[in-house]
Order: structure tokens, then C-alpha cells, then sequence
């Protein structure tokens, strides 16, 4: 273990945070928080399995395959096996691929991907019961969203130039694998100043695979963390709120309230939600505008002439591509989805697939496609109007689009969106098993068994 710290180093808000996350129990966790955290991870497998043959991952993979090591843990959805830390990259990856993942609401971060690989990849080395890989898994979500609301949130302010999932994620995933590996508080400080000095991802790689890269290398990084702890590697007990630190590296202006304030009694995974559309975030509400007037109204998309948007303004800071030149651009542009949802009257994979992106007919219809910036539109909303052929307009103003805080996903469509992720690599039978053994996570004795069913 590494040696013995000042006695600051558990009071300071990296101590706080670890004594936390290592004292808390399962039965400490209301339920409704446990309930959350089970549909982070409940949704963020499926994503996982869904992506797990994905062009970008089979890419990946044969580039680092040559020097992975020996087969320790399994890579989720493709059966094959190999040593944790690339493990946590590629299982990682595949659940970013296809920017189908999990949103925080707040804190616009998308925590529970490398959170997942990191607890499931220790699940693979030792014995864990579903019921404590549940209540890392949680409590790791909790301090990523804690830690992006730190650095980004008002009275925070932070860059837009920092990936919050990036910097953040390598944290929680370290704090989650450190509790399952029996680390006490000295070692966990020393995983969080590993994983913290290996923070980074920038936005620019957005519209690249590199997007998915960030928190793959997140999850990869906490796990290494967590190890390099166990093994005596030292590093700082007081990454975080060092002058020096996490917080004053990442934040103009940080708020250390909001990474240490009232722990164990509000808790941030409640403002987890899911996307239904796999895209940027901020491109929900206007898909969701867009199917909702296409369906009710029955348009024929030849007839409208013109798409008028106001979005929140960081619809247009991140998505504002009209003609991307793949399906990673694609993923955030704003005028594919619209155009796609329009003329297909659906926002699958598919519709941000490379195909649907040079596809003639919709780059064409992205032409439509117009969006302003207003700041008194919520980044769950949009203001529409759709003029049609003939001189008539439609108009609707969509507040709370589906898979907002405001207008969450059911277990039901987390259920059908789970299906249609895992269709084309599992048996629909495995795949309704697999479905009924995640919802029962906690009553496992053995939280790997779904790795297995999940091949």
C-alpha cells in the first residue's frame, strides 16, 4: 500500500469523497437511487452489447490486439478474451460507439460507461455479487456526476473545451473498482490522484471516433488507477481540491459544494437519463418535435418546404454541421437527424449510419433545414414551424422531449431499446434471459454470469 498520508488528506474533499464511497452501504442507498443506478447500468449493458461489433471497435481492436495481454476478462458482446486494462478500453468503447449512452441532465456528462467496464472487469477477477457490483457501480456514476457539476455547472465555470466525460469518468470508474477491490481510504485517495493526473479529452475530436475514445480511455485509466493503488504506486491524496488539482485545473471557477456537498443525502444518479435517439444529446428534443408533428399532422415530407428551428444555444455550439461527411460528424449534426426523421419517419442506428449520411435524398432535405439560437429555450425543447407547400405552417413548441429528466424513459422502452441494440448478436430468447437476469442484478451471486450470457 502506499505510505501513510497527513491527517488533511481525509478531511480534504478528496478524502470525503473516498470515505464515502468506501463506508457506504447497499442498504444506505434509498431505493429509488438504487432503482436509478440499476437502470444506468441496465441500459448502459445494452448499449455495450449493441456496439460491440461496430466498425470503429473492430478497428480498434486489431490495432492493440497485438499487445493485449493474457485473457483475463471477456470482451462484452464478442466472446473474446484478453487483459483487463485492454478490456476496459474496448467494452468501453463499444458502449460510446454509437453515442447511444446515458446523459446526465445537468451536468451534460455521460458517466456510467466506464464506470460499468471498470466494476465488471474486477467481476471477471475475483467473485462479486451482483448486489456489490451494483452499489460500486452507483456510487462511481454519483462521483462522476458530482465531479462534472464541480467544474461546469453555475457558480462553476469551466471550458467547453474539456470532454466532461473525459476528464471525469476516470475518477468514478477508479473510486468503484478501488471499493470492490478491498482498498482502504489512503490507497483509494492515491487511485483518485492516479486517475485525476490522467484526465483529459477535448471536444475537438468531436464528430470522430475519438468522441467514443475519450471515456473508453477513461475506464481503461481508472481500472489502471485502481491497480497502481494496490500495487504502493503513489500519487497525490488530494487530487481534487489541490491548488494544483483537478478542480482548478479543469474550472475558471469551481464549486466544491457540489462534489462534497450533502453526501449520502442527495444524490446526483437521480438525474441520470437515457437517450432514445443515438446522436448528441442536445439533437433529442428537435427528433422528437420532428416525429411528433410528422405522425400527428401525417405529413408527406415532399411537401414541406422549410424546417424553422429555435434550440437551446448548445444544440447549435455542438451540432451545428449541415452536411457531415460521416457517420461520426453525423452524430452531431443536427440537420441529418431532423431531414432523417422526417423522410424515413424514424431515428434509429440506421439513420446515422454512413449510408443514411450520403444518402442523396436526405443530405438534399438537409438543405430544409434551418436553426437559430434562443437562450429562453430549454436544451430539453425546441420551437418549430414547418412550412409546407401552398403557404401552410405548423408550429410546435416541445418542452421535456422523451428521455428527459422531465419525461424519462419507462423500463419498458429501456426494455425495447435494449432489444433492438442486442438483435443482431444474441437469440431473441437469450436476449429477453439476458433482459429478466439485469433487472435481477442485485439477487446475483455472481454479477459475471452476465458477461457470459452476453456472448
Amino acid at each position: 500500500m502506499a505510505s501513510t498520508q497527513d491527517s488533511t488528506a481525509t478531511t480534504s474533499a478528496t478524502g470525503q469523497i473516498v470515505d464515502y464511497v468506501l463506508s457506504a452501504k447497499a442498504s444506505d442507498l434509498p431505493a429509488n437511487v438504487r432503482a436509478e443506478g440499476l437502470r444506468s447500468f441496465f441500459n448502459i449493458f445494452g448499449c455495450t452489447i449493441g456496439g460491440a461489433r461496430h466498425p470503429a471497435v473492430e478497428t480498434t481492436w486489431a490495432a492493440i490486439k497485438p499487445f493485449a495481454g493474457s485473457a483475463q476478462v471477456t470482451l462484452i458482446g464478442r466472446g473474446e478474451r484478453t487483459d483487463a486494462l485492454s478490456g476496459a478500453l474496448i467494452n468501453t468503447l463499444a458502449s460510446s460507439i454509437a453515442t447511444n449512452d446515458d446523459t446526465h441532465a445537468e451536468a451534460i456528462v455521460h458517466p456510467s460507461g466506464p464506470v460499468m467496464a471498470a466494476v465488471l472487469a474486477v467481476a471477471e477477477r475475483q467473485t462479486v455479487t451482483g448486489a456489490e457490483l451494483l452499489t460500486a457501480f452507483t456510487l462511481g456514476v454519483e462521483v462522476v456526476c458530482r465531479l462534472s457539476k464541480a467544474v461546469s455547472v453555475a457558480p462553476a465555470k469551466g471550458n467547453i473545451s474539456w470532454s466532461q466525460t473525459g476528464i471525469s469518468c476516470g475518477i468514478g470508474a477508479a473510486v468503484a473498482a478501488s471499493r470492490l477491490l478491498g482498498l482502504d481510504g489512503n490507497a483509494t485517495r492515491q487511485a483518485v490522484g492516479h486517475a485525476a493526473s490522467q484526465a483529459s479529452g477535448l471536444r475537438a475530436a468531436h464528430g470522430t471516433m475519438c468522441t467514443a475514445m475519450m471515456p473508453a480511455m477513461a475506464g481503461q485509466s481508472g481500472l489502471r488507477a485502481a491497480y497502481f493503488a494496490k500495487a504502493g504506486v503513489t500519487s497525490t491524496a488530494v487530487a481534487l481540491e489541490h491548488r494544483y488539482g483537478f478542480i482548478n485545473c479543469f474550472a475558471e471557477t469551481g464549486n466544491i459544494d457540489a462534489l462534497t456537498g450533502r453526501l449520502g443525502s442527495h444524490f446526483e444518479i437521480l438525474g441520470n437519463t437515457y437517450k432514445p435517439f443515438p446522436c448528441g444529446i442536445v439533437i433529442n428534443p428537435l427528433i422528437d418535435a420532428t416525429l411528433q408533428v410528422r405522425a400527428e399532422h401525417k405529413i408527406d415530407p415532399a411537401q414541406v418546404e422549410r424546417i424553422s428551428m429555435q434550440a437551446n444555444p448548445g444544440a447549435l455550439a455542438l451540432c451545428d454541421r449541415r452536411h457531415p461527411k460521416d457517420e461520426f460528424e453525423g452524430q452531431v449534426s443536427l440537420y441529418q437527424w431532423v431531414a432523417a426523421a422526417m423522410l424515413r419517419g424514424k431515428a434509429g442506428i440506421s439513420e446515422g449510419s454512413d449510408a443514411a449520411i450520403k444518402d442523396a435524398a436526405i443530405s438534399a432535405y438537409r438543405e430544409r433545414i434551418f436553426a437559430v439560437p434562443n437562450a429562453a429555450v430549454p436544451i430539453d425543447g425546441v420551437d418549430m414551424t414547418i412550412s409546407l407547400k401552398g403557404g401552410r405552417t405548423i408550429e410546435t413548441r416541445l418542452r421535456d422531449c422523451i428521455g428527459s429528466k422531465g419525461r424519462p424513459m419507462t423500463n419498458q422502452q429501456l426494455e425495447a431499446k435494449f432489444s433492438s441494440l442486442c438483435e443482431a448478436t444474441l437469440a431473441k430468447d437469450r436476449v429477453q434471459k439476458l433482459i429478466a437476469d439485469c433487472w435481477q442484478l442485485e439477487k446475483l451471486p455472481d454479477a459475471a454470469v452476465l458477461i457470459k450470457a452476453a456472448v
